[in-house]
């Protein structure tokens, strides 16, 4: 892993930061000295991650709770951290619904949409233009192994995760020549709250689990390196076989594999996942 402070600079911004993916991403932005701008809804568990981190590393964190899904949002975080040099942005927070899509909430759905696709955009905005001013930044973004197809019962989730590969494959041209490095991370099955919250038994299915600190560790690495990046070789297979199979035959399989592994005890997430 390269030097993320001599590269970025002093301070990185986490969203989701709390729990999953995002506090093995901080953990390890700490353990480079990196002080750190830690973004979720859950002000308990963030007061956990700043005395933790603060107390092992000996560097600083910032905390600011806010819930992604609101309009007013990123603006907000843009005010809170006017003065700080960020030089690193990662936005991970996201949640999921499943379940036959007729069957979910319309307004959870929109709240998936403003949460998974509007704030990642609005912040990568916000934070390129301070890049650019700065002439050096990160930013890397969390896709899914669901975004590079359409996966029936969780049809909105991934159609949400197919926007931010495809917006994170364009920044990483358009950005280049202004010093930003912007690359996508595509974890598979990932011991998080939100897959625990998941309606679907994933022991059935083909796939194997991982932990969130190698997937943040897979993610870390490939930043300023590749544009996209999917952690695990099955997961790779997975995403690669668009490119030499008809599309329509993985978003069968993965209807498939997800319509035999629904446990039938619905669970939205939407109101669970601390690391909102």
């Amino acid at each position: 892993m390269k030097n993320f402070k001599q590269k970025y600079g002093p301070w990185a911004l986490v969203t989701g930061a709390s729990t999953g993916i995002g506090r093995s991403i901080s953990e390890q932005l700490a353990q480079q000295g990196l002080n750190l701008v830690a973004v979720a809804r859950n002000q308990s568990k963030l007061e956990i991650l700043k005395n933790d981190l603060e107390a092992k590393y000996d560097i600083q964190v910032k905390t600011i709770s806010e819930d992604l899904s609101k309009p007013e949002a990123s603006s907000e975080i843009a005010e809170q951290t006017v003065d700080i040099d960020i030089g690193l942005l990662v936005a991970n927070a996201g949640i999921e619904n499943n379940g036959p899509f007729i069957d979910n909430d319309a307004d959870d759905e929109s709240r998936l949409l403003a949460l998974n696709i509007v704030s990642p955009m609005q912040l990568s905005h916000i934070f390129a233009k301070r890049f650019s001013d700065r002439g050096k930044g990160g930013i890397l973004l969390i896709s899914s192994l669901f975004g590079y197809q359409g996966v029936p019962y969780v049809a909105n989730y991934s159609a949400s995760k197919a926007y931010i590969l495809s917006l994170g494959e364009a920044l990483n041209v358009e950005l280049k020549s202004l010093g930003i490095d912007v690359t996508v991370l595509s974890p598979g099955m990932t011991k998080t709250p939100m897959t625990d919250n998941m309606s679907v038994d994933f022991n059935k299915m083909p796939i194997t689990q991982h932990a969130p600190e190698v997937v943040a560790s897979v993610g870390l690495n490939a930043l300023g390196k590749k544009a996209t990046v999917v952690s695990g070789l099955i997961n790779k297979i997975y995403a690669w076989e668009n490119r030499f199979i008809p599309r329509s035959w993985p978003v069968k399989l993965f209807g498939f594999l997800v319509r035999r592994a629904s446990t039938g005890d619905k669970k939205q997430t939407v109101e669970k996942l601390a690391s909102v």
